[in-house]
């Protein structure tokens, strides 16, 4: 399952907003949050058939459930099943001889009619009628807002939402085969997990049914049936079938989403040992999903929004979505999670993965930006939401753990774990687990095992401090200087974290010293103490000091080099990871000399994520020269390189600011995300004429309505109260979803005017449809206002997804606490400019200092 929704969702704005900086750090659980344990699997189900009926305009599923399986304790006298808000006609053994039902209407129990003991065979048919299910089955349909909307249907299961549309066992404890035999109305396809068996025509004219049929046990959250008139394409047949399923009109769009899939398949068939293990894998993309994608077994589910045109497709790729789904068919699917408390073995494999597929098909580069920047997620939700072991049972609901802990933290430990290894051994682990617990549920103590036997080593402090029971992660102070007369760099490391919220971590850090003639020294230092020392004995001074290189310890780094150093680093570094870090050292030593290597590094030969990065550090530096660097760099070739520079543009609230991003918003960019970065950048200035050229740019058509979507942010940051009247309007439903969510960031960050804004929004609390309300849920405590109170209650009470309960109690939290207080967010934001304005003036001062020493000289 997609978390980071890959930059479309509307739900990644929400953290890049800022909203999280304004909120203290607080615990994960508290002393009422309960211990989440699984319920009992007293039969061993072994098949599920599915014979539904689906009427996608009537909004109802309805048909029968039937199991077929073996008692597993020792005697069984009624059977229990999940069936949440769905109605149960009757149930039947498997002699057709009716059973007694007793049903609260979220418990379905089953009398037997006597008991049965272990070993027994057990079959059981449960006819039910399903309308207007809260969540599990959702239908997209044409109405008076969107009468153009093509009418199609989907379910989603995880993590415990299949009981909204059938009776099961909704834990991910338990596999079983599946069958899904359904009839669809005429004009409509149906696709559902494993192989198409057969398809034939109903007793009612034009309906049609469809029997799908997977060969292997999953659980049933990963069982899937979408329903209507979709469009397919065949990618492969052999060695396995690939194919993804488009909305017609979209098939090109398509293509450009899901083309390498192929590709990705046998990469990780490859990387892990263990060939594809279902009949075929299929991509569907559907409207209104309220993930990026579900992996569901051989058939994901994926959001329509990662269909994209050619102009999108210069700076966004669908491609790491399609990787995690993909890999999830192997790390999620065929070996899956026991509890969601051990979810982690399904979404850090994936994260990891998706990243292998960048190292496999971009290179180093990209693959060590893609672990950056999932690292920097963590890291923000570290620290500005909560901290946790990655491993827990303690949470309200088991959503709540689908975080960046789960997904991004995950795969940076694997990540470790693969550089402490080593290739061989490590991906020689990962096939020595999928198969020796293919179809079966793991623990975090199985994976640990797996790797323990096949690789020799004991890892059980590796596990405990960065999975188990530690948390948080080391931050890392390096200084080091170079004794001449014995010929050795001494190297410090020193660990500075709060020993009471996280560990004293064990950590193997590489360093690599380049000398003058090219010729490189890497050694591997095993850090286990709060600081040590290092002696290293070298044939000569080294050239550059490149410590963990190529970022593979998720540390934070504070680098002590002397500044010759770091400029060398970000000069002449042997990776991306080391000469970004080194650009951000840099920036916070403002002087002359390090903003013109910074500037030289921006105008030179470097990849686009160096340029980027050296981009923002220019912008926190904040000074005149940083300024003329930016502004000679506005229209760098690489559109994400360029979309950096204007982000950082805007951190400066002159005129001349304003003018240069006015003049290129005013003549667009080949980029559509290039165009939206500099809307908003533009707002961020405050810059004179801002709302004006803001307002003009609302009329242009883009793909997902990203420029407008940057206007509204644009609007947002620029505070004119005009702003709000225009954000208001995009707020109905005729408009995009995302143009939505836009509209109700940029009206909560209006804090001056709480009462107006709180009116504004009240209307739409009734809204339920997920990223509207998910949005709305995130961003009204921003506003600090009591009033917000009785809207976040009022969201919760008409929300079905526990992301959107997540998220309004925390902005109830901090309302509480008076974190999101408006008259401290505006302080936090004077405080902010302030030092600003103090470190621009810092390094002009330097700056000019700098300039009369050389007159001196």
């Amino acid at each position: 399952m997609a978390h980071r929704e890959h930059g479309f969702s509307g739900i990644d704005a929400v953290t890049q907003s800022g909203l999280y900086a304004l909120r203290a750090q607080r615990e994960f659980s508290t002393a009422d949050t309960p211990e989440q344990y699984l319920p009992d699997v007293p039969i061993d189900w072994q098949q599920l058939t599915l014979c539904v009926e689906v009427d996608v305009h009537g909004r109802r599923v309805w048909g029968t459930a039937t199991y077929e399986g073996q008692v597993c304790k020792a005697e069984v006298q009624r059977l229990r099943f999940d069936a949440d808000g769905l109605q149960v006609l009757r149930a039947f053994d498997g002699d057709g001889q009716r059973l007694p039902c007793e049903h609260d209407g979220k418990t379905l129990w089953i009398a037997l009619g006597g008991a049965r003991t272990r070993g027994t065979q057990v079959r059981v048919s449960i006819d039910f009628d399903t309308r207007e299910p809260r969540a599990g089955f959702y239908f997209v349909l044409p109405d008076a807002d969107h009468p153009d909307r093509i009418a199609h249907a989907w379910t989603q299961g995880q993590d415990e939402d299949s009981k909204f549309w059938f009776p099961c066992h909704d834990a991910p404890n338990h596999k079983l085969k599946v069958a899904v035999v359904v009839t669809v109305p005429p004009g409509m396809v149906a696709f559902s997990n494993g192989i198409l068996r057969d398809i034939h025509t109903a007793a009612d004219p034009g309906k049609r049914v469809y029997d799908w049929q997977i060969a292997r046990p999953i659980p049933t959250y990963l069982l899937t049936l979408v329903v209507g008139p979709f469009v397919e394409v065949v990618q492969q047949t052999e060695p396995v079938l690939v194919s993804y399923a488009v909305l017609p009109g979209r098939i090109e769009d398509g293509e450009r989403s899901f083309g390498r899939t192929p590709d990705m398949v046998a990469l990780y068939a490859q990387l892990t040992g263990v060939p594809y293990p279902y009949e075929k894998y299929g991509q569907v993309a559907v409207g209104e999903f309220v993930f990026g994608g579900m992996e569901n077994a051989s058939m994901t589910t994926q959001t329509d929004l990662t269909l994209h045109d050619a102009r999108a497709h210069l700076d966004f790729s669908s491609e790491p979505l399609v990787a995690h789904e993909l890999a999830h068919q192997w790390f999620g699917d065929l070996v899956t999670c026991r509890s969601w408390s051990h979810g982690w073995l399904n979404e850090g494999f994936a994260t990891y993965f998706e990243q292998l597929w960048q190292e496999h098909a971009h290179g180093p580069d990209e693959f060590d930006y893609a672990r950056l920047s999932a690292q920097r997620a963590y890291l923000a939700e570290d620290a500005g939401r909560y901290r946790r072991t990655i491993v827990t049972n303690r949470y309200q609901e088991p959503i709540d753990l689908f975080d960046a802990h789960l997904y991004e933290k995950g795969g940076a430990v694997l990540h470790m774990l693969r550089s402490k290894l080593g290739d061989a051994t490590f991906f020689g682990a990962v096939g020595a687990y999928l198969r020796a617990f293919a179809d079966d549920v793991v623990e975090t103590q199985d994976l640990r095992r797996a790797f323990e036997r096949h690789a020799g080593v004991d890892l059980g402090r590796f596990f405990a401090q960065w999975v188990e029971s530690g948390r948080g992660h080391p931050e890392l102070k390096v200084s080091g200087s170079w004794d001449a007369e014995l010929r050795q760099y001494k190297l410090t490391l020193e660990q500075t974290q709060d020993l009471a919220s996280a560990p004293l971590f064990a950590l193997d850090v590489a360093v690599e010293l380049v000398f003058d003639d090219g010729q490189s020294d890497r050694r591997v230092l095993s850090l286990d103490r709060k600081q040590q020392q290092f002696w290293l004995t070298l044939p000569a001074q080294p050239a550059l000091v490149q410590v963990d290189p190529r970022g593979d310890v998720l540390a934070t780094w504070d680098l002590g080099l002397p500044e010759p150093q770091l400029r060398a680093l970000l000069a002449r570094g042997t990776a991306v990871a080391v000469r970004i870090v080194a650009a951000h050292a840099l920036a916070g030593r403002p002087n002359g000399q390090n903003v013109q290597a910074l500037r030289e590094t921006l105008s030179g030969e470097a990849p686009w994520m160096v340029h980027a990065e050296v981009a923002r550090a220019l912008g926190k530096v904040g000074s005149a020269a940083a300024w003329d660097a930016l502004a000679a760099a506005a229209d760098l070739p690489h559109p994400k390189a360029r979309r950096a520079v204007r982000e950082a543009t805007g951190r400066f609230p002159t005129a001349a600011a304003g003018a240069l991003l006015a003049e290129r918003l005013g003549r667009g960019d080949v980029s559509v995300l290039v165009e939206a970065e500099t809307a908003k950048a533009l707002g961020a200035t405050r810059a004179a004429g801002a709302y004006e050229a803001l307002v003009a740019a609302l009329d242009r058509e883009s793909w997902n309505e990203t420029v407008r979507v940057g206007v509204l942010d644009g609007l947002a940051a620029l505070q004119d109260p005009r702003g709000i009247e225009v954000a208001a309007g995009y707020l109905h439903p005729r408009f995009a979803t995302l143009l939505r969510c836009a509209a109700i960031r940029c009206l909560c960050q209006f804090t001056t005017e709480p009462a107006r804004v709180v009116e504004v929004l009240r209307p739409w609390t009734a809204d339920t449809s997920f990223r509207f309300a998910f949005n709305l849920a995130s961003s009204l405590g921003g506003l600090g206002d009591p009033r917000v109170s009785a809207l976040l209650q009022a969201v919760i009470s008409r929300a079905a997804d526990g992301r959107v309960h997540k998220r309004a109690h925390e902005s109830l939290a901090a309302l509480r606490a008076g974190l999101g207080a408006g008259k401290q967010v505006d302080g936090l934001r004077g405080d902010v400019d302030g030092l600003r304005n103090q470190m621009r003036d810092l390094a002009d001062r330097l700056d000019k200092a700098e300039q009369l020493r050389g007159q001196g000289a």
